[in-house]
């Protein structure tokens, strides 16, 4: 009998021990795992030294205290049938996507793979329209609405100083009104139009400019043939957007751990970017 109650107290015991080591181990915070994020950071070759540390940095620091996975593949001009097989294939939550050529082309294979959620930084005005396509996808970018306004004071200045400027675009690139009125006609020239140069070298003469402005994207060689005619040139889609790292993974971070979404062309906040105009 007193085995049988000193079996059935050992038994209790041991109960007891098992329960109090029970309550010891640590349980995962569910609420943590649906708040971890895994990203795919794809960048061009144009992304400067300065630029790439500050993105190791920060990616490093979310991996730390962020709980965040996250894999980056650098120097990318367009990614390969293997790249794209693998964000089909792989559980990112995220793909960034840095550079203008890269976004570009990687827009119209991002808008077919519509299980990841894709934020794209163009770093080039967008001189045109652009759609884009899918509720998956951010592109931030400069628009031609914002290289107007950028330019709209200088131009203004020269306006007001009756220092003249002669205009070279094309047809797909109309001079705003208010920079050149119908009245001063004479002194657009489109770099489309056939026999333009001539026209363009007379005009010069004639009106003495203080400023050649180049308004549309030209080829070398026509803005060869406005330096030739040895008055000051600006080429103003030479206009540089620089992106301001610190802030965009600052926004990068927030997107993340908020859920927040945007998608669409969306503008950059003032703090992200700086425009530099070509002066």
């Amino acid at each position: 009998m007193k085995a049988f109650v000193r079996t059935w107290v050992l038994f209790g015991v041991l109960m007891i021990l098992c329960t109090a080591c029970g309550k010891q181990i640590p349980k995962i915070d569910p609420a943590l795992l649906q708040s971890k994020s895994s990203l795919l950071v794809v960048t061009d070759p144009t992304l400067s030294a300065d630029a790439r540390q500050r993105l190791q940095n920060a990616l490093t620091e979310w991996r730390n205290t962020k709980q965040l996975a996250f894999e980056w593949i650098p120097d990318v001009t367009s990614l390969t049938a293997e790249q794209l097989d693998k964000i089909k294939t792989t559980a990112y939550d995220y793909v960034f996507v840095a550079g203008h050529s890269l976004v570009q082309s990687t827009l119209p294979q991002a808008e077919e793979i519509t299980n990841r959620k894709w934020l794209m930084m163009d770093n080039q005005v967008l001189r045109q329209t652009l759609a884009v396509k899918g509720s998956h996808i951010t592109l931030k970018a400069v628009q031609e609405s914002r290289l107007r306004s950028e330019w709209e004071e200088w131009v203004r200045q020269q306006i007001v100083s009756d220092r003249a400027i002669e205009w070279v675009t094309t047809s797909a690139y109309p001079i705003p009104s208010e920079w050149a009125p119908a009245e001063e006609a004479e002194t657009i020239h489109l770099a489309d139009a056939e026999g333009w140069q001539q026209q363009f070298q007379f005009a010069v003469k004639a009106h003495r400019p203080a400023w050649i402005a180049a308004f549309a994207p030209l080829d070398a060689a026509q803005l060869q043939r406005l330096r030739s005619a040895q008055v000051p040139v600006v080429d103003m889609n030479k206009t540089i957007v620089d992106l301001q790292w610190n802030e965009l993974l600052l926004s990068l971070q927030q997107t993340m751990s908020t859920g927040t979404w945007k998608p669409g062309l969306q503008p950059y906040e003032e703090r992200e970017i700086r425009i530099q105009k070509n002066l």
